[in-house]
């Protein structure tokens, strides 16, 4: 039997997720039949803004494992997901040379397809990708029903150039939303108290992973004895800390490394890293999921010190790849990582040696974590995630 997670309080005041059938979300709990059923129009503004990322990816997740029917409005893209999975019957495939090249004219025509499907005289429930709310003025009275992923322009503003317009734009499309899908509890509580929304329009539903362990023949050029972070290096990232915190453990271990994947250094970061000495110890790579995934399973420690995250996708990437977490103790992680990861506080750079010092140093917890990771895994999977969002959709469907 299927089943999906509703949050539960843990001990620690933190939500919990425990399991109830899913059987009551089938599509044939519904009185409206699937030719009557109104379609589902995704718009083109995340796969414009991402080549490749955590939105654009869930999106490709859900979209190809709907059992509803569904257009998406993208003519021309390079995102990988869409092109890997095949998804968009409106969309032609363009070299990435010349995609780059027109790259403000292929957007155009993305968008003035979006513009005449949301015109079309038909029924259809709308999914924006993201929280331009340009559609407003031309889906009359057909529902929509947008995703939130954090509020963290709203609580980080100065780590963003566009924090205001962002912002703006959010609470417009959320207010006037149908129906909200967040992928946390604690995204969720966040809505509430920064927009004052009814929390019966917000449904929980949290993501997940398709990486799968690594198996293939281990990359000669990859350290032995390393630590891992993962994304980009926004300040609430809490990157400057966690090099800081590299720096006292380099110097008791001269073996230990860091590699960090995501964008080339900057050129202040190369020169912060210079000051403590810890250049020669440090890599950065670009990586492709394939060497993300070798990556989790070579690394000692996996480690998160990000103060916000919406759902954190890096957390059951290490779990699916058998490799340690250690995390901070903020937002969407406990909920998330639940006893599977060892906690530290974000804000102390003492708390986070000690965390990756019992855990690097010590085999058997080291074991002890990499099997709770694994369980925890258990709880997500993009099918359940597609099923949910179905009977999201449907409620709207159904003035429920």
């Amino acid at each position: 039997m299927q089943q999906r997670y509703i949050k539960s309080s843990t001990p620690k005041g933190h939500y919990g997720i425990i399991f109830i059938p899913l059987h009551t979300l089938s599509l044939k709990q519904h009185k409206m039949s699937k030719s009557n059923q109104p379609i589902i129009l995704y718009d083109n503004q995340i796969f414009d803004i991402q080549r490749f990322g955590g939105i654009s990816r869930y999106f490709c997740e859900i979209i190809r494992r709907l059992n509803i029917k569904n257009d998406i409005a993208v003519r021309y893209s390079i995102n990988y997901y869409l092109t890997t999975y095949h998804i968009g019957k409106h969309r032609i495939p363009l070299p990435r040379f010349i995609f780059k090249r027109y790259r403000k004219e292929c957007q155009d025509k993305n968008k003035g397809l979006c513009r005449i499907l949301l015109n079309k005289n038909c029924n259809y429930l709308f999914h924006p990708t993201y929280y331009d709310p340009y559609f407003l003025e031309y889906i009359g009275n057909n529902p929509y029903v947008i995703t939130v992923h954090d509020m963290i322009h709203e609580k980080f503003s100065s780590c963003f150039l566009d924090a205001d317009k962002v912002i703006n734009q959010k609470k417009e499309v959320i207010t006037h939303a149908n129906r909200i899908i967040a992928i946390s509890e604690n995204t969720k509580k966040d809505i509430i108290e920064l927009l004052h929304i009814n929390p019966n329009k917000i449904d929980v539903i949290y993501h997940s992973t398709s990486m799968k362990a690594f198996t293939g023949r281990p990359n000669p050029n990859i350290p032995s004895n390393f630590l891992l972070f993962v994304g980009d290096r926004a300040p609430y990232k809490n990157f400057n800390r966690l090099i800081r915190v590299f720096s006292v453990l380099s110097k008791e271990d001269k073996e230990l490394n860091l590699i960090c994947t995501g964008m080339p250094f900057s050129r202040s970061e190369k020169e912060f890293i210079d000051q403590l000495g810890v250049t020669d110890k440090i890599l950065q790579i670009k990586a492709t999921d394939k060497l993300l995934c070798e990556l989790y399973s070579q690394a000692k420690l996996f480690i998160f010190p990000s103060l916000y995250e919406g759902f954190g996708i890096p957390i059951l990437e290490a779990y699916a790849c058998h490799c340690p977490v250690a995390l901070s103790n903020a937002s969407c992680f406990p909920e998330i990582a639940g006893d599977a990861g060892i906690y530290f506080d974000p804000y102390s750079e003492k708390s986070i040696i000690e965390s990756i010092r019992e855990v690097i140093y010590d085999e058997d917890k080291r074991s002890s974590l990499i099997q709770a990771g694994n369980e925890r895994l258990k709880l997500f999977s993009w099918e359940k995630a597609a099923r949910l969002t179905e009977r999201t959709y449907l409620k709207v469907i159904a003035n429920e």
